[in-house]
């Protein structure tokens, strides 16, 4: 965090950092899970819900360590964030004047928007934080939480190419290309530099802090020499 906090005092920071979904932030085809109905439960954004107890304890102890946010669908898969993914997004949350998208050519679009907009995602990332009231009268509850949807500015979700979604970016925005960074596990997207002139960063594995933070710096180097030269 330090780093990114020296290489922000310069203003060569992207100002908007936009994230494929699919083995970007999440490790799965939303479009070729089983879908709909989607749950969550927010009061508990760090561990399985208990339908999961079937799971032997040590299972379950690995659950609760790595599925730091998490969405069921009807067969009881779960759909988790990369682990470092949370800690990405509210770095450059914390960063001024930059903006989080994300640009998916998935072919179930309201899959993924549900999902988005359901997945937990507290504003700290301590439990406390979680704000729980119960509603008088009734054995229902409502839960006043972050989803993963409330950090996004802007997304572009539907089957097209990503020059297309990064096009309906820029006329939204208007940021310039240069100053867009994207993140993307398929390297045929890479398309976007060479044809628009963004930032591409190839994800082999998912985001993880360290890839991003080589990212960022990389981006502001390239940003610096452009300036000299």
């Amino acid at each position: 965090m330090d780093m990114l906090k020296e290489l922000s005092n310069n203003n060569h920071l992207p100002s908007l950092f936009v994230f494929d979904i699919d083995y970007t932030l999440w490790p799965l085809w939303i479009d070729a899970c089983p879908g709909p109905p989607f749950e969550a439960d927010p009061s508990k954004p760090y561990r399985v819900k208990d339908k999961y107890e079937r799971l032997k304890s040590i299972h379950s102890v690995i659950c609760f360590i790595i599925l730091i946010k998490f969405v069921c669908h009807r067969y009881g898969n779960v759909i988790r964030l990369y682990p470092d993914v949370p800690k990405i997004l509210r770095t450059v949350k914390n960063c001024p004047q930059t903006y989080i998208a994300v640009a998916s050519r998935t072919q179930e679009p309201e899959w993924a928007r549900k999902v988005l907009s359901i997945m937990p995602f507290p504003e700290n990332e301590d439990e406390e934080s979680i704000k729980l009231s119960v509603t008088n009268g009734s054995s229902s509850k409502v839960i006043n939480y972050n989803t993963l949807a409330d950090v996004i500015d802007y997304s572009e979700i539907y089957p097209s190419s990503k020059v297309n979604h990064f096009s309906s970016l820029h006329a939204i925005t208007g940021i310039p290309y240069d100053e867009m960074i994207f993140f993307d596990d398929e390297m045929r997207n890479k398309e976007v530099n060479y044809k628009l002139g963004v930032h591409f960063v190839y994800v082999p594995d998912g985001m993880t802090y360290e890839l991003f933070l080589s990212a960022i710096k990389e981006f502001v180097n390239k940003r610096e020499h452009s300036f000299l030269s």
